[in-house]
């Protein structure tokens, strides 16, 4: 009697044993699917990060985009944009003069505000930057920053090949000048690879962004024009 209820204690025991490991078992199981499931989701929120960081580098290609967009609803004949072409070519000189690459974007909203001002005034502003050119080229020899070699050196020679061919652009017809603009754009979009690529003279992120204003305007300029 005594034999028989020790044994059926030992198999109750024995029972319980298993209960238990087979509700760790399960446990663990679901423990382990529950991490798995948790390093997917964070390893899809890791491999989601790189992503967003390469598209919020690429805000001065969006900017370029969005002020093309803007400044083409505004077309004419194309020769007005002749004035990118001049503000893009003294920002660049200004901003090798002063060596400060750093207040770039300062630059060009100086040189923005100061178009805005002088067209309120009804004055062209052609004119006045050439003459602001023509000074800022004599400070930076004076200064030395213009005759260190390389883009520093090149700056003149580019600030009066572009100069010139807005000018020209200017005072020649319709579509002799739209045409001249928009080349004279896409040289300069070459101009701007350069400074990025050498990552010098100005911010790259300037460079991108006037690289991409630049070509889209010129391409915007011969479609509207040649079609």
């Amino acid at each position: 009697m005594a034999v028989a209820n020790d044994q059926r204690a030992l198999t109750a025991h024995r029972t319980a044993t298993e209960r238990d490991v087979g509700a760790h078992s399960a446990g663990a199981s679901g423990s382990m699917a529950s991490n798995m499931q948790t390093n997917d989701a964070s390893s899809a929120v890791a491999a989601g990060k790189p992503r967003l960081n390469a598209l919020l580098r690429r805000w001065p290609t969006a900017l370029g985009i969005g002020v093309a967009a803007l400044t083409l609803s505004d077309f004419d004949d194309g020769r007005e944009f002749a004035i990118v072409l001049l503000i893009a070519s003294i920002g660049y000189l200004l901003i090798a003069v002063l060596e400060r690459p750093r207040a770039t974007w300062w630059v060009l909203a100086g040189l923005l505000v100061a178009v805005v001002c002088l067209r309120l005034l009804e004055i062209p502003p052609e004119p006045d930057f050439a003459v602001f050119a023509l000074g800022v080229i004599i400070f930076g020899l004076v200064r030395g920053s213009l005759r260190r070699l390389w883009l520093p050196a090149l700056q003149i020679p580019a600030t009066l090949v572009f100069g010139t061919v807005a000018f020209i652009a200017v005072a020649a017809g319709s579509q002799v000048g739209s045409t001249l603009v928009a080349v004279g754009l896409l040289a300069h979009t070459v101009w701007d690879v350069i400074h990025l690529r050498a990552r010098a003279i100005v911010s790259p992120s300037l460079a991108e962004w006037c690289a991409v204003l630049d070509t889209l305007i010129a391409v915007g300029i011969l479609v509207l024009v040649w079609t």
